[in-house]
């Protein structure tokens, strides 16, 4: 990048940021999520606090927990970001912007990572939170540790993953259609089992870290019995569930992010060519 570009990237990065963690709805969003999770059947944020019933280990509670709140809140978060690219031709002020002499590439990499990580914040306060209150509980701080990996390797893949194409799908669709696509998208590739129908879930293209949990982190559920990553008997896609080992969960990491990548891609190219 041109020193102009890169400094119209950090501006756009900057402002983008500061407007939308700003905006109410990206904090009202996920607390109503989770107080709904925990009326309705958290049992794990429940059983966190609760001596008889909190998973034994501080690795095991705090990163199942990771699992429960990247699972709830990524929803919130893809549709949060689904109107950003697209706010600008709403709001006419897109002409303008195409007039500046950086390309549409850095603005739509500023924006994207801008309003990523000030939709994120929510989530991560919310995880760290729950993740602090419980090491202080246990007086175990190695919980945080295991917080700091988790988020590292599971939650912030996938929402990059979620982000890039909240961003560069509404360029095709309305953005409101693209919401329901996506919550659809999110129950059926993630939390459908691949023994009931085909689905995403449990391959390399799992934005809820299944290779990381497994490969990476050695969670296999609070019981020790469960897994989110590898082949099932007789399922469809099972070429893109090969076995969890340190290698694959990169590997799965790396495809998430190139993907993510090929997304923002297609969409710099397709906000390019709609300026012409």
């Amino acid at each position: 990048m041109s020193r102009a570009t890169l400094q119209v990237f950090g501006a756009c990065l900057r402002y983008e940021f500061r407007m939308q963690v700003r905006k109410r709805s990206v904090w009202i969003v996920p607390a109503l999520s989770i107080l709904l999770f925990i009326l309705i059947g958290g049992s794990l944020l429940r059983d966190l606090f609760d001596p008889g019933e909190r998973p034994p280990e501080a690795r095991t509670a705090v990163i199942g927990l990771a699992l429960q709140v990247h699972a709830l809140l990524s929803i919130g978060f893809g549709c949060l970001l689904a109107d950003r690219l697209v706010r600008d031709d709403r709001l006419r002020v897109a002409p303008i912007l195409d007039a500046t002499p950086a390309g549409a590439g850095a603005r739509v990499l500023g924006k994207y990572l801008g309003t990523a990580a000030a939709t994120a914040i929510p989530i991560l306060v919310v995880y760290f939170g729950f993740a602090a209150a419980y090491a202080v509980d246990t007086g175990a701080p190695q919980a945080l540790g295991w917080a700091l990996a988790a988020s590292g390797v599971v939650m912030v893949p996938g929402l990059l993953f979620v982000a890039a194409f909240a961003l560069a799908v509404p360029l095709i669709m309305p953005a409101p259609l693209f919401r329901v696509l996506f919550v659809g998208y999110w129950l059926w590739g993630n939390l459908a089992g691949p023994d009931m129908m085909p689905t995403l879930a449990r391959t390399l293209v799992h934005p809820l870290g299944g290779y990381p949990l497994a490969g990476l982190l050695g969670f296999h559920g609070i019981d020790g019995e469960e897994s989110w990553a590898g082949p099932v008997p007789g399922a469809a896609l099972n070429f893109l569930r090969p076995d969890p080992t340190p290698a694959t969960a990169w590997l799965s990491i790396g495809v998430l992010l190139a993907l993510a990548a090929a997304a923002l891609a297609g969409g710099a190219a397709l906000r390019a060519r709609q300026t012409r």
